[in-house]
């Protein structure tokens, strides 16, 4: 870390291993947060460094400090969404939902993985209609060779909410996108879609 203190890899393995990860004890993102705090202070451009702190922080409930560092985050044109994604979170976990929602819908539509962002995090609150426009937009303004996160969520949401046609659809969307941006035609995720949509032309899946 103090040889490459822009090395986000570096400290996401420190946090991996000693500094509370989702599977390690809360107690963990102290400790995190009173070694890799110094870092992220000098080299405010380590924007990942600065997203793990502001995670342990609002799991410490630390809000003060998570907006202070939120605000001080350098990302670059790609990833100036961030901002936004973290502030929705902190107004979440200060127990306000609808403040969430509205600094989450203010990503914009043109921002891709700014709106994958955002419809997982609309997918968590139950807000499908939020969530699926979000998808779509993720997608459809995505330049190739595109990512298919989203679509994958799509497929799962309308699984979920018993859209047999258009989770069949979601499913073919992945297959024709690995085909003509991967041009891959017969790997295990082309294999994994064609059987989820042998699954849901099932009718025992979603009886009428």
């Amino acid at each position: 870390m103090q040889n490459s203190p822009l090395d986000d890899e570096i400290f996401g393995l420190y946090r991996q291993v000693r500094g509370g990860g989702t599977y390690k004890a809360h107690s963990d993102n102290n400790w995190f947060i009173r070694v890799c705090e110094p870092y992220a202070k000098k080299f405010p451009q380590n924007y990942r460094l600065i997203s793990m702190l502001v995670e342990a922080m609002i799991s410490m409930r630390y809000f003060d400090q998570a907006e202070k560092y939120i605000n001080l985050m350098q990302p670059d044109n790609n990833t100036e969404y961030l901002r936004q994604v973290y502030l929705g979170d902190l107004e979440l976990a200060k127990g306000n939902p609808d403040h969430a929602i509205a600094i989450w819908n203010t990503i914009s539509e043109n921002d891709s993985m700014g709106q994958y962002e955002a419809g997982e995090k609309f997918n968590r609150l139950n807000e499908y209609d939020r969530a699926i426009t979000c998808f779509k937009n993720a997608f459809h303004t995505a330049t190739p060779p595109r990512y298919l996160d989203a679509v994958y969520s799509l497929a799962f949401l309308y699984t979920k909410l018993k859209r047999k046609a258009e989770a069949i659809e979601a499913w073919q969307l992945i297959i024709s996108t690995l085909v003509s941006d991967y041009n891959d035609y017969d790997s295990e995720s082309v294999k994994w879609a064609q059987d989820e949509i042998c699954k849901l032309k099932d009718a025992a899946v979603f009886p009428d």
